[in-house]
């Protein structure tokens, strides 16, 4: 943020009016602390342009670059405005132009603390505490030409000391504090074989209204499959991106992504980080990039699929099945889906279905009669809370009835003779023993 005070001045300052294409860099200065990269940031107060006719639209003010020893060749370095006042640089073109020093920086060496940037313009301001009178006096031999008043009786106030400008840079030191957990463990969709919605989350950093997402495959994110280039989240102040199921888009809507989003695949493991690119202020600012966290696709089924709708399980499709009752069947989950709609037929077209219910679950078991050697077809279509379109037809067949063979006839095996001879012979016995007892007893 910018804090000084001074006048006001709408005039151009006489010492450009002779210049063409006037640019250059005056005023420079590192910090003596490094930020999150090991580098330290470098400030450069600039001028603006003039092309001799009239003022071009860049103004002065100071440039800043968290990589100055990035880029090769130099030119490659990323600067940033640091323009909080914008519209009062461009109005009353003040100017940082002061040599040999025109910035001064102070601050702590912790990362957790503010830099502070100190600048001194050099602009004129009509005021009455920083002005020597008559210097310029029109038609006086020491008048600047083409300076406005020339001619006029009135006397040009100039001003010979510059206004003291701080700027506060709270975004140079550390990037965003990201509050997903590292390692989080996204869904798979079994349907589709693509990652479940992520939810990307961390804290606001200092006055961050724009912020700029990278997931990629590698933690150097040189397999970038996302970057969000610039955009404001719905909350300022509990910033998030919504990553939906199947990479489909974001939320917010991001218009122009440097990379669009795609499908992350169940069983992979992706990386992600964050950095500041806009402030409250209306700076267009960067910010270092977060810490590199990490969050995995659990494992699923394929990617590709060849129908929409639920998948079907059992009975495989082409089946033949057993004749006989109860027919269970099995389809993969459709996502958040409460009810499915369940047929069968002997239709191939789905005509007159034999069975068309509706059940909370993956699966229905049929309990009516089931003919032998007849092809049916089944389907299965998710109702709520949103209808999906049908799945494929599958098909089995039932196999033919078997009549069990009649058991053999046992034929009855006759009593040999001998045996019955055997029996007479020890009944005779039995009998001539039991009379010679009862005479021995008599005697």
């Amino acid at each position: 943020m910018i804090t000084g005070m001074g006048g006001t001045n709408t005039t151009v300052p006489p010492h450009l009016l002779a210049g063409t294409n006037i640019r250059g860099f005056y005023g420079i200065v590192a910090t003596n602390s490094k930020n999150i990269s090991n580098q330290p940031t470098l400030y450069a107060a600039h001028a603006p342009v003039w092309t001799g006719a009239a003022w071009a639209a860049d103004f002065s003010g100071v440039l800043r670059t968290l990589t100055p020893r990035d880029g090769i060749p130099k030119p490659g370095i990323a600067w940033n405005d640091l323009v909080a006042s914008p519209n009062f640089f461009q109005t009353f073109n003040v100017l940082f132009t002061l040599e040999p020093k025109s910035l001064k920086f102070c601050g702590c060496c912790t990362a957790d603390t503010d830099a502070t940037l100190y600048a001194i313009d050099n602009d004129f301001y009509a005021n009455n505490h920083n002005i020597r009178k008559g210097a310029f006096q029109p038609g006086n031999a020491g008048q600047i030409p083409g300076w406005p008043g020339v001619g006029s009786p009135a006397w040009v106030a100039i001003r010979d000391r510059g206004m003291l400008w701080a700027y506060t840079d709270c975004l140079a030191k550390r990037g965003p504090k990201l509050t997903m957990d590292d390692g989080t463990i996204i869904g798979c969709d079994p349907a589709t074989g693509r990652g479940q919605e992520v939810n990307f989350t961390w804290e606001q950093l200092c006055i961050a209204t724009q912020y700029q997402l990278m997931v990629a495959k590698d933690s150097k994110f040189t397999l970038r499959i996302f970057d969000s280039a610039i955009f404001q989240p719905v909350s300022v102040t509990s910033p998030a991106l919504i990553y939906l199921t199947g990479g489909l888009a974001t939320s917010p809507t991001i218009v122009a992504p440097t990379v669009a989003p795609s499908a992350l695949e169940c069983g992979h493991k992706y990386y992600w980080r964050v950095r500041v690119r806009g402030a409250v202020t209306g700076e267009i600012i960067m910010s270092p990039y977060s810490e590199v966290r990490s969050f995995v696709i659990k494992a699923g089924f394929r990617v590709t699929t060849p129908y929409y709708g639920p998948q079907l399980l059992e009975p495989i499709n082409g089946c033949g099945c057993a004749c006989d009752a109860p027919l269970n069947f099995s389809w993969s989950p459709f996502k958040e889906t409460q009810k499915y709609k369940f047929e069968l037929s002997e239709n191939p077209d789905m005509s007159s279905p034999v069975v068309s219910v509706e059940v909370p679950t993956t699966a229905y078991q049929y309990k009516g009669t089931i003919k032998c050697n007849q092809v049916y077809f089944w389907r299965v279509m998710s109702t709520q809370p949103a209808p999906s379109e049908w799945s494929a037809v599958f098909s089995f067949k039932t196999q033919k009835q078997v009549v069990p063979p009649a058991p053999p006839v046992v034929p009855e095996e006759k009593t040999p003779v001998w045996v019955w001879v055997v029996i007479a012979i020890g009944a005779i016995l039995v009998i001539v023993t039991l009379v010679l007892i009862f005479k021995t007893r008599r005697v």
